[in-house]
């Protein structure tokens, strides 16, 4: 009992801790970061404490569907890797987006009780606001991108953006917490809020809105105060930005904004699969890729471009058919079940991981809301509300 209650813990210290993967290692010959060590720590603890840590065949049975599509990608990303030219980097790629945050799941799975779940998404929420807080500090020390928006601890501000979205979901879902933490929640919430909104990212921004709003038509309950809330919100973000450059450039369909550098990103990508239609490019083979093809097209506005700026492309050029048709069926399976469990449970935990999710695919047909690891751990957390 006592091992259990100290393995609960170290896994919500490791989801409070989700940034450190950030902070990068090399022992001996195999890169890793201090996260990965966290994570690794927790294992062998529980490997080690855990008498019923056997795996059933009733776990693969009942899993089955999820296990295959998993492999699916699996297979696609393994089989490019064979063959492609940047094998370190892919292997690496391989550990630290799709290895370890299954590893995270099936350990939170097997550690935290069906009833205490809630938790890890609480103490998700709690390190938005610690990187909220620390963003902030950036800001104040003037530390913002060269067209003024703020990225804080990661290099980019849609990173950032991408990291703070699920926490505002979780409030709006209303997690259910002691009265006397009402206010550090909506403090928290606040910080959160306005971290988010200098991001200054449109797609962040209205992945967030559209979920909340689809959640709000899913559970037949359109709760007016929130709803007002949500269209205020919105309204003062549009409104403050509405004399902005970015904003100025996206409605006048200006040549040099962010919208037509990733149509041309998105161009560039097409191009790709018309040559890697079946296997993709492999992980981490983009930017050498997008390179190359730049011979097809004009002067790109980006030249820095790790990943094609859509979700959907980045699983087909990174794995292929195999790898796209894996994702898809992963997600399509999530959602069939997340929708029956709602019929027949009244959990607010469905409506936050189902908002989360949406958060994910709706974002993710402007940006690649999954190749990196914070980003991977928060998309298979979302899984945890399968267990039984």
């Amino acid at each position: 009992m006592k091992n259990r209650k100290i393995l609960e813990n170290l896994i919500y210290l490791a989801i409070f801790l989700i940034p450190l993967y950030l902070v990068r290692i090399k022992i001996g010959f195999l890169p890793t970061n201090a996260w990965e060590i966290i994570i690794a720590g927790i294992f062998l603890l529980w490997f080690f404490s855990d008498k019923g840590k056997k795996i059933s065949g009733e776990f693969f049975k009942k899993y089955k569907k999820y296990i295959g599509a998993t492999s699916l990608i699996f297979v696609g990303i393994l089989t490019v890797t064979f063959f492609s030219g940047n094998s370190t980097v892919s292997w690496g790629i391989i550990k630290g987006w799709f290895l370890v945050p299954i590893l995270f799941l099936f350990l939170v799975g097997k550690i935290i009780p069906k009833e205490k779940l809630t938790n890890v998404f609480s103490v998700y929420f709690f390190s938005a606001v610690g990187v909220a807080i620390v963003s902030l500090g950036y800001y104040g020390l003037g530390f913002l991108t060269y067209d003024g928006r703020l990225a804080g601890i990661f290099n980019s501000p849609n990173y950032l953006a991408m990291y703070l979205a699920p926490a505002i979901i979780i409030v709006l879902e209303q997690i259910k917490v002691e009265k006397n933490k009402n206010y550090a929640i909506g403090f928290g919430w606040i910080i959160i809020l306005g971290t988010f909104y200098l991001t200054y990212s449109y797609a962040g921004w209205s992945s967030v809105a559209v979920s909340y709003i689809i959640l709000s038509l899913i559970k037949n309950k359109i709760e007016m105060k929130k709803i007002i809330l949500v269209m205020i919100i919105i309204f003062v973000f549009l409104l403050s930005q509405w004399n902005s450059k970015k904003m100025t450039d996206l409605l006048f369909s200006d040549t040099r904004s962010s919208l037509a550098s990733r149509v041309m990103i998105w161009k560039a990508s097409t191009k790709m699969l018309e040559n890697n239609f079946i296997f993709g490019i492999g992980p981490g083979n983009f930017q050498k890729n997008y390179l190359e093809y730049q011979k097809f097209y004009p002067p790109y506005l980006e030249w820095a471009v790790p990943h094609p700026n859509n979700l959907y492309l980045a699983f087909w050029l990174s794995g292929g058919i195999l790898g796209l048709v894996g994702f898809l069926s992963l997600v399509f399976f999530w959602l069939k079940d997340i929708f029956v469990k709602i019929k027949t449970e009244s959990n607010e935990i469905l409506f936050i991981t189902l908002g989360i999710m949406l958060i994910i695919l709706l974002h993710g047909i402007f940006d690649t809301t999954y190749f990196k690891n914070d980003l991977a751990i928060i998309f298979w957390l979302n899984f945890l509300v399968l267990k039984d």
